[in-house]
């Protein structure tokens, strides 16, 4: 099972910066970050079992959690000597859990 992340620009959407809120996740202003647009990746399968033992729940239920935004996500994608590599952060109820990946998905330590 696995959930496919190719929503790149969704953390600026109506509804997600709220839903991140209401994850405890605090947001600034986006008027102070430094932005650098990249050519956008392929999608990046995460397994959903990971996020579901990050944070304690069912696997069957988490694509349908990420789908409806009740787990907030947000990605971030390496540059310079981190090119290659994603940063995933899934928030649930005051909850977070972090998994670096490959383009692939798989898991990468450190």
């Amino acid at each position: 099972m696995a959930i496919e992340w190719n929503d790149h620009e969704s953390h600026g959407l109506p509804g997600v910066s709220e839903a991140l809120d209401a994850a405890g996740v605090e947001t600034g202003a986006i008027d102070a970050l430094q932005v650098t647009l990249l050519p956008e990746p392929p999608p990046v399968e995460v397994d959903a079992r990971l996020v579901a033992e990050g944070l304690g729940l069912d696997p069957a239920h988490v694509p349908a959690m990420v789908a409806d935004r009740r787990i907030a996500t947000l990605c971030e994608r390496g540059v310079g000597e981190d090119a290659g590599l994603f940063r995933f952060t899934f928030y649930y109820r005051g909850q977070r859990f972090r998994l670096v990946t490959d383009a692939d998905g798989e898991p990468v330590e450190g």
